[in-house]
């Protein structure tokens, strides 16, 4: 189930938009916040799918909001819609694009380019959240590779390191590349000076 975040001022405008997503997308989750503060503490702890954004707010406006979420690792990736009655020219829809916004719609609301929009961002935010965790996956993966492999190389260290007779591995050249403790102890060096001979 989707979850989206719908911040506004109004509380009518909550419920309206509460009751239009629900009525629209029937597999969606909606939770409201009435301020750009208490949106952004919801969106840090409950993770929405989507923002819908008002910008017209007092305080904190939706423009604040929006270069706030975006400025945060937690919040960054969530896909914000900027919907609004009053700041519908290109100038404003150019600065919340600029902000971050993903999408930029105007009230009265189409209702078919609400959804199509609410859509393509939860299509957008379903394709990142697979790649993050496809990303940690795989960092998790070279980290336990890397750990094997320090472990074995610990081990071989070990192991060649308790060897009780000399071992010299050098190139074709003689320049010697490792030796073990049998050998620096008996030849009197250190295992630096041997491996600057």
């Amino acid at each position: 189930m989707s979850t989206i975040l719908v911040i506004d001022d109004k509380k009518d405008n909550l419920i309206s938009i509460t009751a239009l997503l629900k009525n629209l997308i029937t597999d969606c989750n909606v939770i409201t916040a009435l301020s750009g503060e208490e949106g952004i503490t919801i969106a840090q702890t409950h993770n929405p799918d989507v923002i819908i954004l008002d910008i017209k707010m007092p305080g904190m406006d939706g423009y604040e909001v929006c270069q706030i979420l975006k400025s945060n690792p937690i919040t960054r990736h969530i896909p914000i819609i900027f919907l609004t009655a009053i700041h519908t020219d290109s100038q404003s829809k150019v600065k919340g694009l600029k902000l971050g916004a993903d999408a930029f719609l105007t009230k009265p609301i189409d209702q078919a380019e609400l959804v199509a929009q609410i859509s393509a961002m939860l299509r957008i935010k379903h394709a990142e959240d697979m790649l993050r965790r496809e990303k940690d996956l795989l960092e998790d993966l070279v980290l336990q590779r890397t750990g094997e492999l320090l472990a074995s190389q610990m081990r071989y260290k070990s192991l060649f390191n308790s060897i009780s007779d000399m071992v010299i591995i050098h190139r074709k050249d003689g320049k010697i590349l490792e030796v073990n403790n049998s050998t620096c102890q008996r030849l009197g060096f250190s295992h630096d000076s041997m491996l600057l001979m």
